[in-house]
């Protein structure tokens, strides 16, 4: 059955960061910053709860690179949306709201 959800949830660990002390996954600060961009790029509204994470000298460097990530994500489904949906955006861009 085909799935169509009204938002995004996600537990967001960065203890799956290289180094971190209780994991042993490889990811670096930039493969957090692709899957916040790949989160958003969904085009779902979405909750990030971050969890884990517990090298503290990385810590705050994943989490900004998955955030920036998010908001790139974000920036490119405005403009895939504006694209699909010229009429909407315009009338966004003018008031504010639809």
């Amino acid at each position: 059955l085909p799935i169509s959800p009204a938002y995004l949830i996600l537990c967001l660990g960065l203890d799956t960061a290289k180094a971190d002390p209780t994991g042993t996954w490889p990811l670096r600060a930039e493969d957090f910053g692709q899957i916040g961009n790949q989160m958003m790029v969904l085009g779902l509204p979405s909750l990030v709860v971050q969890e884990g994470g517990y090298r503290t000298r990385t810590l705050g460097v994943n989490a900004r690179h998955f955030f920036e990530g998010m908001w790139a994500g974000h920036q490119q489904e405005s403009l895939s949306a504006a694209a699909r949906f010229p009429v909407a955006s315009k009338r966004r861009s003018r008031s504010g709201t639809i």
